[in-house]
């Protein structure tokens, strides 16, 4: 039955509000319709959910590397806008994938909200880099276009690292720029190391575990900075410990339950060895050998690292995107992500240059001339040696 008027709402034109309300939606968040190059001035997550505390009309871009934090905002939305679920069954309207059509976004957006004052539209994590015909894009361009103009709709534009490109500040993708034109961009960035500590030790907290900060910033130097990860790893320390009838977190806990993030200490390795910073190659090297890693397995990590740095740098000059590129390359999207955005840092001379020092310690450490891990010491300083030698800058 709501499904059926929910339909019917769609195919309504817009109704004719009064100016009082047209000049109450106006002056709120559209205040920050600051401009950069034809593109809507971009907000942190942080600046997003202090000016929606109170849930106004209005058009955002959610994008980031951190999703735990934009689904956090999209359900503080959802709480606020869909509280009455009599009301929410004709004011909130959920497109994917699945049943995504340019047109029934745009008429959703154009229907007017019942029985209350503002409705919410998502359109979530749509496959962005498989739209490129001219078609596709016009009819984003509608929606968009309406969603602007709204003055009784907070339509989200939800996106994932693994369904969008927005490129860098430098070079935003054509996908970023044709929605930045009508929506405001929120970036959701990774939250610093000293903020994640607090909120892990809160969280730990919460489940009546006390956790240092020591052994906080342990956990995430392990498993990485992504809140999602962190939160299910968090969960799954917090089961253990009540299980063993234990109140306090200590390292060697993390040791058992946690899994090393061993993807970020081999690309961080290979990045300070690039960046020619001896002291940080160094202490992630004797990291990874207190864990007892396979040298080849670390050599063989940064070796294709590097290679895919190469190749990211090759399609980033061919303006092939970092979506296509990871199809390509068989990468996680926000891999290769991460990654393109380092190539195009990159010089080609400095990326062949370690490529061919890989090579070479990797027939020395086959040859069983010398000590595996004093092999990968002498690819720090014979990196570091070249770039003082000025075969890179």
């Amino acid at each position: 039955m709501a499904a059926s008027i929910r339909r019917r709402l769609c195919s309504m034109p817009t109704s004719r509000r009064t100016s009082e309300m047209v000049e109450q939606r106006k002056t709120g968040v559209r205040q920050n319709d600051g401009r950069q190059g034809g593109l809507r001035q971009k907000i942190t997550g942080g600046q997003f959910r202090t000016e929606m505390r109170q849930a106004r009309s209005g058009a955002f871009l959610f994008f980031g590397d951190e999703n735990f934090l934009k689904r956090r905002e999209l359900e503080s939305l959802r709480d606020k806008i869909c509280a009455d679920e009599n009301a929410a069954a004709f004011n909130h309207f959920i497109f994917t994938n699945d049943n995504y059509e340019p047109s029934a976004v745009r008429n959703a957006i154009l229907a007017p909200a019942m029985m209350a004052d503002l409705k919410l539209v998502e359109i979530y994590a749509l496959p962005f880099g498989d739209f490129r015909k001219k078609d596709d894009l016009e009819g984003i361009e509608n929606w968009l276009e309406a969603a602007k103009d709204s003055v009784d709709t907070l339509t989200v534009v939800y996106t994932t690292v693994e369904t969008f490109d927005s490129g860098d500040a430098k070079s935003p993708s054509a996908i970023y720029k044709l929605i930045a034109k009508y929506a405001i961009p929120v970036e959701f960035a990774h939250e610093p190391t000293q903020k994640l500590v607090m909120w892990a030790s809160k969280h730990f907290s919460d489940d009546k575990i006390i956790a240092e900060p020591s052994e906080c910033t342990y956990l995430i130097d392990t498993v990485g900075h992504d809140m999602t990860t962190l939160a299910n790893e968090i969960d799954k320390l917090c089961a253990f410990l009540h299980y063993k009838n234990v109140e306090r977190l200590e390292k060697s806990h993390i040791d058992i339950i946690c899994p090393h993030n061993k993807e970020i200490g081999a690309f961080e390795f290979a990045d300070a060895v690039l960046e020619n910073n001896l002291d940080k190659a160094f202490n992630i090297l004797g990291d990874m050998k207190k864990r007892g890693e396979s040298v080849q397995v670390i050599l063989g990590g940064i070796a294709k690292i590097y290679t895919d740095l190469m190749l990211l740098k090759t399609f980033s000059d061919a303006g092939v995107g970092s979506d296509e590129a990871a199809k390509r390359l068989g990468l996680h999207p926000f891999v290769a992500k991460l990654r393109m955005t380092k190539a195009k840092m990159c010089d080609e001379r400095a990326l062949a240059a370690v490529i061919q020092l890989c090579a070479d310690t990797d027939a020395a450490l086959k040859s069983g001339s010398a000590d595996d891990y004093l092999m990968l010491e002498r690819l720090i300083i014979q990196a570091g040696l070249l770039r003082n030698r000025r075969v890179w800058s």
